[in-house]
């Protein structure tokens, strides 16, 4: 044992422990979280959302632990607030929840390996208080009739909803609610509820909300008062729509970066993988920021459909690997047929036509390989463009393809039914083309000169 009189040796901090170790019933300077908290929610933005809800993470759970429920609920009240006043960064405040959330969440089980009977005080919980928080002040936006605050905290709601923060038992009432006051022709009420269930029918996890809310009898129900006006009809008639047929959004932001994950492409087979002989150094690797062959292609059919230069696309298309230009002429394709405008089907008809071009594009596998994915998809494409299987139909008598070719394309058609098959064949024969003699015979495309008067170049520019 020692005696007072016996020196101590002063603890040393341990160098290998960044974070010091805080017990569940620490207390904490309630104006100092809450500052703290201000100053997040003011700085968080798309690029900094990360590190704000991290930073937020860490003060909610040193208030929770702290035991004081009034700091909880004041940064409850604060989030809250902050969404009515700026209702744009909604989504980011709600990550920044969820973060919270979920870091409690692991706090908690922490506690209990080593204590096996921990329980949290619901009073201190920043999930409960949110929730109160958050449902009571849309209620009352609702009665006062403040529509832009309630539209803003509807919003954050799905968002909460959406995320997990927010269970369907939690917002049941509020959705019975918005139902009965919009089939009382409530307006405001009914923008709310579309609020809600458009950002959650969006989400990954549509068809546990939509079958837990009852959302297709909810609206079914609207929909057959007579009062309702045509807006809150076209709105619910929308949302019923959404929910039988939910389309969750992509987590990819295009389809070049899932082909990128998954694989789905070969343009790792495009590029020159020649290793240089020993005692030459490569070429410096291309900067993450160029384009990949696709784009390229893309950018460069734009640019014909804008200039309406076939040089510049046979330029183009010439210095591509003979292995690639399939991808130039899928691209010009798909211009030509997004537009709609005859006009652009008979420009790559003209393209397709030309000799130089043909020189190009000798091989049927390229010509196939080029159509197969606007074909397969041709008949989707007719809801928004009617006269896709015409437009498809020039170029692909321009292309010369033989008729076993023809036929092949045109049974990849996604259709239950075969006559999409036959429709497309029936354009192909009206235009009077012969696809074994290689020549197109379309009247729009290339423009008639006179004896006296000599071509420009060789190729017709088609308006």
């Amino acid at each position: 044992m020692s005696s007072p009189s016996t020196p101590v040796a002063p603890l040393r901090r341990n160098p290998f422990n960044t974070q010091s170790w805080r017990p569940w019933s620490q207390p904490v300077d309630p104006v100092r979280v809450l500052q703290t908290v201000c100053g997040l929610l003011n700085r968080v933005t798309r690029g900094t959302a990360e590190l704000m809800a991290t930073r937020f993470a860490e003060l909610v759970v040193r208030a929770e632990t702290g035991g004081d429920p009034t700091v909880v609920e004041a940064c409850a009240e604060m989030v809250v607030k902050r969404c009515v006043v700026d209702p744009r960064r909604v989504d980011l405040f709600a990550k920044m929840v969820q973060k919270a959330v979920d870091e409690v969440e692991g706090e908690e089980l922490r506690w209990r390996t080593v204590d096996p009977y921990h329980l949290v005080n619901p009073a201190t919980s920043l999930q409960s208080t949110l929730r109160t928080a958050v449902l009571d002040e849309l209620h009352l936006a609702l009665e006062a009739g403040r529509v832009e605050h309630a539209h803003a905290l509807a919003t954050f709601v799905g968002e909460l909803l959406v995320l997990g923060v927010l269970s369907c038992g939690d917002v049941h009432d509020l959705v019975d609610l918005l139902f009965k006051e919009t089939a009382k022709n409530g307006d405001c009420h009914c923008v709310c509820l579309c609020r809600i269930i458009r950002r959650a029918v969006s989400s990954t996890e549509a068809s546990q909300i939509i079958d837990g809310l009852t959302l297709v009898d909810e609206v079914e129900c609207v929909l057959q008062e007579d009062t309702i006006s045509l807006k809150v009809r076209y709105m619910m008639m929308d949302i019923l729509d959404q929910c039988l047929y939910p389309r969750p959004q992509d987590v990819f932001t295009s389809d070049i970066r899932r082909s990128e994950v998954y694989g789905l492409h070969d343009d790792l087979d495009d590029e020159d993988t020649t290793v240089p002989p020993a005692g030459i150094l490569a070429p410096p690797s291309p900067p993450a920021h160029v384009y990949t062959l696709s784009a390229r292609c893309r950018e460069e059919a734009d640019l014909l459909m804008a200039s309406r230069d076939l040089r510049k696309a046979e330029t183009f298309c010439r210095a591509l690997p003979p292995r690639s230009r399939h991808r130039f002429l899928r691209a010009l394709v798909s211009a030509a047929l997004s537009s709609g405008n005859e006009a652009d089907a008979n420009l790559i008809a003209t393209f397709l036509s030309h000799p130089q071009s043909k020189t190009l594009l000798r091989t049927d596998e390229t010509l196939t390989k080029a159509f197969e994915p606007d074909i397969a998809a041709l008949e989707d494409t007719a809801l928004d463009v009617p006269r896709a299987y015409h437009l498809v139909a020039i170029m692909l008598s321009a292309a010369g393809l033989p008729q076993a070719s023809l036929e092949d394309l045109a049974a990849r058609i996604v259709v239950g039914q075969n006559a999409a098959r036959d429709h497309l064949l029936e354009e192909v024969a009206s235009l009077g083309a012969s696809p074994d003699d290689g020549v197109f015979h379309g009247a729009a495309v290339v423009e008639e000169t006179s004896e006296d008067e000599a071509p420009a170049s060789d190729y017709a520019y088609a308006y």
